[in-house]
């Protein structure tokens, strides 16, 4: 992954009942990242779904990531992804977005310890990027697995 130099700690977003802070990360794709007091506790189809389509993201939208800090120290994550329009169990981009706003805000110091939502840890390693500024070169460190298989068949027509 290149650079990411499209971070904006505060987007202008409102914050709901039980969300501290709300960022944006353009890494690949765009994400909001909420840090929130228990991910376990939002109602992730119904705020992820407007926040997805928040008119300070334009008509493109966003992923939407959920954080909150474990009693360890690391952090747990859930996604809301654009297109599936749901959560699903893990995000790379989300969690390089979800550790470069916790690090823009202070919250925590590279390497930053994330677990998915398929009880899996990955690892986020910031490192300055090329151009000067907020310019954050990132790693993603994490187990990856085949989780299905498929061909997809021929289908001959006639001319």
């Amino acid at each position: 992954l290149e650079s990411v130099t499209d971070i904006r700690p505060d987007p202008g977003i409102e914050l709901a009942s039980g969300e501290e802070r709300i960022g944006f990360a353009l890494v690949g794709v765009p994400h909001i990242v909420v840090v929130c007091d228990d991910v376990a506790a939002v109602d992730l189809m119904e705020r992820g779904a407007f926040l997805r389509q928040h008119s300070a993201l334009g008509s493109a939208g966003a992923n939407v990531n959920f954080v909150a800090r474990r009693t360890d120290g690391s952090w747990r994550y859930r996604t809301f992804e654009r297109g599936v329009e749901g959560e699903t169990l893990a995000c790379g981009t989300g969690a390089i977005a979800t550790g470069i706003l916790l690090a823009a805000w202070g919250l925590a110091h590279t390497p930053v310890s994330l677990w998915t939502s398929s009880g899996r840890p990955v690892v986020v390693t910031l490192r300055p990027g090329a151009s000067s500024g907020t310019s954050v070169r990132p790693s993603l460190r994490g187990e990856g697995r085949v989780v299905f298989r498929g061909k997809i068949g021929t289908i001959l027509t006639a001319n």
